[in-house]
């Protein structure tokens, strides 16, 4: 089974160029001979979309985009896209009014949600503002295949590589009781310096404590006060590095799962860039020229200082 990582830098509320983008990703990934094309955390409208997510205008045309989305994607191709789905029981049950999830698209609809489970409010997030967080175990069956999915914080929970728990439930815990053959998860994860080392180790000891390859999809790009540094990556069930994405760029990498093996398979490994210095600029570059970029400015004015 070939997989696709589309590493995406989405536009935050730019839902018809977000799609085109994700599209021209899913062309790629087929012809790579992929099956299964995964995209970032909320891929679709971009995140974080904070209060745009209070304006019922906007979901709907989200829901219309991802209608339009999966009629226009390659039949043959399974689809994980990021986008908001509203919470049906909200009015009813109380809670919030949606979801922050992953939506299977396949043979030109929309196949299921799954929804994110753990809320970080710590630090840049507010999650819990908006979403209501998803109940359900999330498996993804793709003929003899099992994938568990997981969103973003729904990895972070380990007790035995935190040395605490934050949340009552771990997502990856019980994917990996119920004998998954892979993790994914789909992330929008802000870049800070030292972070992607810490991902690194927090995968290598998801796979080797549960004897199970996982990939890490992360979004890229810059969102006025947030950078995304990419770097997606793939570790196999001994927690070795197999596959990693480009540092502050869009990228599409292919991997191969070996249903003999049980595992998946090495493949691309960008460089790491993990030296400080060079983090910084990478990131301080993205930054600048994509807040130009995405908010359309054409010129800009430079003022310096020589002191008093």
């Amino acid at each position: 089974m070939k997989i696709a990582i589309a590493q995406l830098n989405p536009t935050i509320g730019d839902l018809q160029g977000n799609a085109l983008a994700i599209q021209v990703a899913a062309e790629q990934a087929v012809g790579q001979d992929a099956c299964l094309l995964l995209t970032p955390e909320l891929s679709l409208c971009g995140y974080p979309p904070r209060d745009l997510l209070l304006d019922p205008s906007f979901i709907a045309a989200v829901q219309d985009s991802l209608t339009q989305l999966a009629a226009s994607l390659p039949a043959q191709l399974h689809v994980l896209v990021g986008a908001v789905q509203p919470h049906p029981q909200a009015a009813t049950e109380g809670g919030k009014p949606l979801f922050n999830s992953m939506v299977h698209l396949y043979g030109g609809q929309g196949q299921h949600s799954f929804h994110k489970r753990l809320l970080p409010t710590y630090d840049v997030f507010d999650e819990d503002r908006y979403f209501a967080p998803g109940s359900d175990l999330n498996l993804l069956t793709l003929g003899e295949y099992k994938v568990g999915v997981t969103v973003c914080e729904d990895l972070w929970n380990n007790a035995d590589f935190w040395g605490k728990s934050i949340y009552a439930v771990d997502p990856v815990a019980e994917l990996a009781q119920a004998q998954v053959d892979l993790i994914v998860n789909l992330s929008a994860s802000p870049f800070c310096v030292g972070k992607q080392e810490l991902r690194e180790a927090m995968l290598h000891h998801h796979a080797q404590q549960y004897d199970c390859p996982l990939i890490y999809v992360n979004q890229v790009g810059g969102n006025d006060d947030l950078i995304f540094d990419g770097r997606s990556l793939a570790v196999n069930r001994q927690g070795e590095l197999v596959g990693r994405a480009a540092a502050f760029s869009p990228d599409l990498l292919c991997l191969t799962y070996d249903a003999e093996q049980a595992d998946l398979q090495p493949t691309q490994i960008a460089p790491a860039c993990t030296e400080a210095n060079q983090e910084i600029w990478l990131a301080l570059v993205l930054g600048v020229q994509d807040y130009a970029r995405k908010c359309g400015f054409c010129q800009a004015v430079l003022g310096l200082s020589g002191g008093d």
